[in-house]
């Protein structure tokens, strides 16, 4: 009896003992994989993903775009989806792939990994993601970048061709020394196309929720008096947003001068991809009847009451293949037709 009693207290006072200190050692191992998972950028990468998928729009990326810019390209890596765009292997896959490589030997910068949102424009590149100011400056200098400023905001140099800035770590600008001092001027004066409303909207009615998403603005949404008497019937701006979902899918959206003039461009469009013959003598017979088939398969529809033309296109990994190495076959002949030019401007007697 005495035996039993002893021994039943010293067990009870041990577990406790032994459970605390496996909590400690558990809370210390989340710690530690929180710290591990912060430095090496997983922790950032995996936020940003969750936020892709819940909470896709970003506008704010657009303050450091000048508002005079025609339009813009906007790239979510999270939510691309490579086997979309062919085979492993394939020509679209490699060149995604080489200019991936190609910018992380030179910057250190993973285009898959490190950036979470990626905005292209005619005069300025943003992104949003990871990026280390020091490492990028310690690389860049390798290559003749030197430090600048501009209002206070430290940038890269290469003079005479391109700059580089880093802000707090999580927006990258690329251009050239006056579009990335644009683009500083726009986010501190609010003139960027952040505040202008007939880019915006027509972002938000495609949906961020996109690996691919563009706006190109081609006349004001006000159209002059002059428009008005001539019944211009131009497109006012074109806005796309593609999905890689079992290959590309595509909604394009058309705003027309008018719902009559929207019409006119749905039948126009209806009369071209029903003509294979002319598709094949553009594009060539392979592609041209790739293309016939993915036309033959869109569906044009008209928004009278907002003037508006919306095709959905849908193109199959195989024909994106296909499309691929017609693609890299023209620019082949075109490369090899214009060495063949240069070689006869070189061998030619001057006058």
């Amino acid at each position: 009896m005495s035996t039993e009693s002893a021994s039943k207290p010293a067990r009870a006072v041990g577990a406790p003992r032994k459970r605390g200190k496996a909590k400690y050692i558990v809370l210390l191992g989340l710690v530690f994989s929180i710290v591990i998972a912060q430095q090496t950028g997983l922790l950032g990468f995996g936020l940003s993903h969750l936020r892709a998928a819940t909470f896709p729009k970003d506008e704010s990326l657009l303050e450091y775009v000048h508002g005079s810019v025609p339009g813009v390209v906007i790239v979510d890596p999270h939510q691309l989806d490579l086997n979309a765009l062919g085979a492993d292997g394939g020509s679209v896959r490699q060149h995604i792939e080489r200019t991936r490589d190609d910018i992380k030997k030179a910057t250190g910068i993973d285009l898959g990994f490190d950036v979470d949102k990626l905005i292209l424009s005619p005069s300025l590149v943003v992104a949003r993601g990871r990026f280390d100011e020091q490492k990028l400056a310690a690389r860049l200098a390798e290559h003749s970048y030197v430090q600048a400023e501009y209002k206070g905001v430290r940038y890269l140099l290469r003079a005479g061709e391109d700059a580089i800035a880093v802000r707090d770590g999580s927006i990258l600008l690329y251009g050239t020394e006056p579009e990335i001092r644009a683009g500083i001027d726009a986010e501190e004066s609010e003139t960027s196309l952040a505040s202008r409303d007939e880019v915006t909207s027509r972002l938000a009615h495609i949906g961020w929720d996109r690996p691919l998403l563009g706006v190109a603005l081609l006349a004001e949404s006000k159209p002059s008096l002059r428009a008005i008497l001539t019944g211009s019937t131009g497109p006012r701006a074109v806005t796309v947003g593609v999905s890689t979902k079992e290959g590309l899918a595509a909604t394009v959206v058309i705003d027309a001068a008018s719902a009559d003039a929207a019409e006119e461009l749905r039948k126009l469009l209806e009369e071209k991809r029903a003509n294979v013959d002319a598709l094949k003598a553009l594009a060539g017979p392979e592609p041209g009847a790739a293309l016939a088939e993915i036309a033959k398969r869109a569906t044009l529809t008209v928004d009278q009451g907002a003037g508006r033309l919306t095709v959905q296109v849908d193109v199959r990994p195989e024909e994106i293949e296909r499309l691929a190495k017609a693609g890299q076959a023209a620019a082949g002949s075109l490369g090899e037709m214009y060495k063949n030019v240069r070689l006869l401007q070189l061998l030619a007697p001057g006058p």
